[in-house]
């Protein structure tokens, strides 16, 4: 017969190793990857007409529009955040230190200066309603420069806004270019807040710079598993090769592979052209085939 003693002994074992097990264990639950755009309005189309033609040329509806904006300039207006309001998908939303295209410093910023343009966008975004994945000025060594003390402070100044009007349904990203991370993994830490959900990344595959997937995020994808966050490609492209028709479907097979295999958390393909090289999905064939295939890819449709 075992005794009381021994019995109490093995519970508290047995609880212990429960408690160990489950440290193990990721704080998400991946259900996939939310299939995101950006989509150009340089061709005059508004920003429903240029999201919904992309999704026919795709064949599937988009998670994710990704909105850029400025201090001043944070409304949600336009039929295509208004469509993806009524479908119940998710912005991803990227504030700037700015007003009228100008950046402010984040100095002035964490000490209250613009405190009624914080609460301004806290409200909107609560009022959103549904998922908002929030960005406090991406890229932050490459746009609107200061000190890594002064965007950490300007950083909690606008996750306390957010507090304040009690903003329940905000995502926060930390977003780095992938060049700042691949240069020194060291000096882009010191910009990174205690206080994240998800690590975003920016990275392209210019026209003339060609490079692999890997060469790319995989430094940026590194510097989130080490922090035990997912990684959140808020902006990714790929140009055509000029020596070879099929490169850039290859490469988007692969980006989309890859991103699989390391469980990011979403894909925001910027669907633009820039004098750096085009980045729509349908410059030829087999680009358009391969996201077509990625679309489809059922860690893809969630």
């Amino acid at each position: 017969m075992v005794s009381p003693m021994r019995l109490r002994l093995a519970a508290v074992l047995a609880g212990a190793a429960l408690l160990v097990a489950l440290a193990a264990v990721p704080a998400y639950a991946s259900k996939g990857a939310y299939f995101g755009t950006a989509v150009d309005k340089g061709s005059g189309k508004a920003d429903y007409a240029a999201l919904l033609s992309l999704e026919q040329t795709v064949g599937r509806r988009f998670h994710i529009l990704r909105l850029y904006r400025s201090l001043d300039d944070t409304s949600f207006t336009g039929a295509g955040p208004a469509a993806m309001k009524r479908r119940g998908q998710a912005i991803y939303l990227n504030v700037n230190s700015a007003i009228g295209g100008r950046c402010v410093s984040w100095r002035s910023v964490a000490a209250g200066r613009y405190n009624r343009y914080l609460r301004s966008i806290a409200i909107k975004v609560r009022r959103y309603r549904y998922r908002v994945y929030f960005s406090w000025n991406h890229e932050m060594q490459e746009h609107c420069t200061g000190t890594a003390a002064e965007y950490l402070a300007s950083y909690h100044r606008v996750r306390r806004a957010f507090r304040r009007q009690h903003v329940r349904n905000a995502v926060w990203v930390w977003t780095v270019a992938a060049g700042t991370v691949n240069h020194s993994p060291r000096a882009a830490a010191r910009f990174l807040p205690r206080r994240v959900d998800l690590i975003g990344v920016d990275g392209y595959n210019r026209s003339g710079d060609w490079r692999g997937v890997r060469q790319i995020f995989g430094q940026t994808h590194r510097f989130a598993s080490r922090r035990g966050l997912r990684l959140f490609v808020g902006e990714i492209g790929c140009a055509e090769d000029p020596g070879d028709a099929s490169a850039k479907g290859r490469w988007i097979s692969t980006a989309f592979a890859t991103f699989r295999q390391w469980d990011v958390a979403a894909v925001v393909w910027a669907n633009v052209s820039r004098p750096e090289g085009n980045y729509e999905v349908d410059t030829s064939s087999a680009a358009l085939t391969a996201y077509r295939q990625a679309g489809d890819m059922p860690f893809y449709r969630r």
